[in-house]
């Protein structure tokens, strides 16, 4: 409807969306020690560390920024009870991936369940709601929007009385504002790169390029930033930020690429305090305070939250960013990337790379329609439904992600340590397919920042590595031009902060800050497949910190976030490489009730991309899949 606002000839639209979900008998089973409880209507799964894990449906609504949410019902159906024989499973801790030490020394990091001691005893319902909801706002399908999450719980449960409650269906209704006169953003560049001065010379041939390409860029230096923008900012950081909601709101920006790392391989102080590096950095970092702190790229692409707030990454102001149990946004509000170049012979690599693998049209050839996926144990064989029990979930996760790029790849290569008669993720037979050439590589495994490896099946113990592929075997890989954007699932191979004395007086008693246990490195996994001159990669993604993930549920958390990136290539077919990484998170926050715990958090802010945004997949336009 319609109605006219206590200003004069201004008026507000107020509309109504509805939405009924309805769900069929619920289904009670024994898992161990605990019982599960389901609805084969329900999309997700509410996990919060500690407390039951209880089935939820999630129903997203996208609105234009600048609609106001006014009212959010969900009507329910009449409640019935029933009495459960025991207690229900109760939701793990993520499992870290184990950063490597070396090859046949590292302990397992093994989780045991564990209860919230007042939530098992307690005489409430558990969710304390028959449903919640927030709000939003981010990048969908290349428009600002508002996003509007409403979980739903059909089950309910009271430990104390070992009783659930059960619903039968909602009725979802959203009041909501819609906004009217609401000015068109000015469309002035498409992407902004932002990188000291020492580098733009070297960078001007890309900008080129990319405007040739109908790709409008712009430089603005790291100095002109903190010169002449927006020196309010708490710090460099936020200044950053800053300039970034600035660049999005007047030029129209939709791709922001950072050009610049550490300024030494030798040695850097890589942050002031727990939240920022700035000093030691051509572009400064922002820090998280989850677990030990990490580098989060995605800080730069967060631009706001709820209704169009400022997302600042402080909830309560206190001057530590993104800490433990602080629910943030997360939604891109922009496609991003990095390219933590520290001279300029590495700019120059990089921009070379980014022009030739433009200006020819690989999905045309063979080589492109190859992928390869290497695994084998990450956690454990699967089990359960449909499961034998003998397939590793590492190669599980490799097949499921072959299965979305159906539509593109016609040779699929498995490098698994299943493969008795090879090729298996050892040196050797990756460097052997690599240089073959292939549009794309995942690596499912385990890492530390200068390597990635997995384990052989049915592995019980620290003997059981099957050798994977190191920083010190990338002189092997002669793959030319026949470029591939490789995605790396493991811990610590996003490791960017890192130098060679770093590295080399790094713990090796397990108590590290570098995860390189003694071992010298300059540059990390992920990054260095991009420096290397001829042949490596032409974009990469890698955890900033520890991977993370549920045994029993293989395809969460960090592992969602890698194979996500490839359903937005096969199955929704992007065609840039910002659609590709970004869409993979804002995928993630749809699809899951991130409600509650922080693991979520944890994984989406650590998954760093190496490389332009705007990066044509393939190369030159190809047609659509669809």
């Amino acid at each position: 409807m319609i109605a006219t606002s206590e200003k004069e000839d201004d008026e507000v639209i107020i509309l109504t969306e509805e939405d009924h979900v309805s769900f069929s008998q619920v289904k009670i089973s024994q898992k161990g020690d605990y019982i599960s409880v389901n609805f084969e209507e329900t999309n997700t799964v509410l996990r919060v560390t500690g407390k039951p894990m209880l089935p939820s449906y999630t129903k997203t609504f996208v609105y234009p920024r600048g609609t106001k949410i006014k009212n959010v019902e969900c009507i329910i159906s009449e409640v019935t009870s029933q009495f459960i024989d025991g207690k229900i499973e109760s939701t793990p801790e993520p499992v870290k991936l184990i950063s490597i030490k070396n090859s046949i020394n590292q302990e397992e990091n093994k989780k045991e369940s564990i209860e919230d001691s007042d939530i098992y005893s307690s005489l409430d319902l558990y969710p304390d709601r028959w449903f919640d909801y927030k709000v939003y706002s981010g990048l969908i399908e290349n428009e600002p929007s508002i996003i509007l999450k409403v979980n739903c719980y059909p089950v309910r449960y009271l430990p104390g009385e070992n009783t659930i409650h059960i619903v039968d269906s909602f009725d979802i209704e959203v009041t909501y504002e819609e906004p009217i006169n609401q000015k068109p953003v000015q469309k002035l560049y498409d992407m902004v790169i932002i990188a000291p001065r020492r580098f733009v010379v070297n960078l001007l041939p890309l900008v080129g390029h990319k405007n040739l390409r109908g790709i409008h860029t712009k430089i603005q230096t790291v100095e002109s930033i903190n010169r002449e923008y927006f020196t309010k900012g708490r710090d460099k950081p936020e200044r950053i930020k800053l300039f970034i909601k600035f660049a999005e709101q007047n030029w129209g920006i939709h791709y922001v690429l950072l050009v610049g790392g550490l300024k030494s391989h030798i040695y850097a102080n890589d942050r002031e305090n727990t939240s920022y590096g700035d000093w030691a950095w051509f572009v400064p970092v922002r820090y998280t305070n989850i677990d030990e702190g990490f580098i989060s790229d995605l800080y730069y692409a967060d631009l706001y939250k709820g209704e169009g707030e400022f997302e600042d990454w402080d909830p309560n102001g206190n001057n530590v960013f993104a800490e433990n149990w602080e629910e943030l946004d997360l939604f891109p509000d922009v496609y991003y990337g990095r390219l933590p170049c520290r001279n300029i012979i590495e700019v120059n690599t990089v921009v070379r790379k980014i022009k030739n693998y433009e200006r020819r049209s690989h999905w045309k050839e063979d080589w492109f329609k190859k992928m390869i996926v290497v695994g084998g144990i990450t956690f454990q064989n699967l089990t359960g439904p449909g499961h034998s029990g003998e397939e590793p979930d590492g190669e599980w996760l490799c097949n499921i992600t072959l299965d979305y790029m159906k539509s593109l790849i016609k040779y699929p290569v498995r490098i698994f340590a299943s493969n008795k008669q090879g090729p298996r993720p050892i040196a050797g037979d990756i460097i052997s397919e690599y240089s073959k050439g292939a549009g794309f590589v995942l690596f499912q495994g385990h890492g530390n920042c200068f390597m990635w490896d997995t384990k052989y099946p049915n592995s019980t113990g620290d003997l059981n590595w099957v050798g994977g592929l190191a920083t010190y075997h990338y002189p092997g890989l002669r793959n030319g031009r026949k470029l591939p954007i490789v995605v790396v699932g493991g811990c610590h191979n996003g490791l960017f902060n890192i130098t060679l004395l770093q590295t080399l007086f790094d713990s090796a008693d397990g108590k590290s800050d570098y995860h390189a246990y003694g071992s010298p490195a300059k540059v990390c996994f992920s990054w260095k497949l991009l420096t290397k001159p001829i042949g490596g990669a032409i974009a990469s993604t890698g955890c900033t910190h520890y991977g993370i993930g549920w045994p029993s549920d293989p395809l969460n958390l960090s592992a969602m976030l890698e194979s996500n990136f490839f359903y937005k290539v096969g199955i929704d077919d992007v065609s840039t490489l910002g659609e590709a990484h970004s869409g993979s998170i804002i995928k993630y926050m749809m699809d899951v009730n991130v409600h509650g715990d922080s693991g979520h958090t944890y994984s989406i802010t650590e998954y760093q991309l190496f490389g332009d945004p705007s990066l044509r997949i393939g190369g030159k336009i190809r047609p659509s899949i669809i």
